[in-house]
């Protein structure tokens, strides 16, 4: 138990600096650019300073549950949330389950922290299906890839978070789960996830609206 704090600070450590690399990368690169082959394919210049790094905790996992404006829209609608393992749907649309871990994730410095799988929304009535799948976190919130009725459309913003509310939490005990985790992680409705929402479904989500709450332990015993 007296591990705890140590790990607690680690573990707050490591969230502050991932959330900032990607700005800092961004705004402060280090290397100078590599000149390209002549004939050849266009050089990555953040293949440079990218890396993968294995997930801070060996296992864990997080609840991403919807707020309840959220589910009664979905259920007024019809629509019906599905998983993309290894995420797995919640029973009545209250939102999604995530494992995490070193089997499932990985950390990259200029990608943010990655979850495979995601969910789909299946707008019964209508037919369409809008998927959120690999998805990232980073400081300005979580990026993922969407299909619509499986085209895919690349990667977007698909919801934002407030660092000040994040941070004072990630590093809270979990010492029954045998870990550390923010039990508070609020996540809002992009301007991307509101229009799209609208344009397939009909449902009146508006930017900045409460979309989720992200409740993570990571376990080290």
């Amino acid at each position: 138990m007296r591990a705890l704090p140590l790990v607690a600070r680690t573990a707050a450590l490591v969230a502050a600096i991932l959330l900032a690399a990607p700005a800092l990368s961004a705004a402060a690169n280090p290397f100078p650019p590599r000149p390209a082959v002549p004939g050849g394919p266009p050089v990555d210049q953040l293949s440079a300073v990218c890396f993968k790094l294995p997930y801070f905790g060996p296992k864990g996992h997080a609840n991403f549950d919807f707020g309840p404006k959220v589910v009664q829209l979905l259920d007024d609608r019809g629509v019906k949330v599905e998983g993309v393992a290894p995420i797995e749907a919640k029973p009545r649309n209250k939102g999604v389950y995530m494992p995490i871990g070193w089997q499932q994730d990985h950390i990259d410095p200029c990608n943010g922290v990655y979850y495979p799988g995601g969910f789909t929304l299946n707008d019964v009535e209508s037919g369409h299906k809008v998927t959120i799948h690999d998805i990232h976190l980073r400081a300005d919130g979580a990026h993922a890839g969407v299909a619509i009725d499986g085209v895919e459309q690349g990667e977007q913003l698909v919801a934002t978070y407030k660092l000040h509310e994040f941070l004072p939490t990630v590093a809270t005990p979990r010492p029954l789960e045998g870990g550390v985790g923010p039990r508070y992680w609020p996540f809002y409705v992009s301007a991307y996830l509101s229009s799209t929402v609208k344009d397939i479904t009909g449902i009146t989500l508006n930017a900045g609206d409460y979309l989720a709450n992200l409740d993570a332990v990571v376990q080290y015993v």
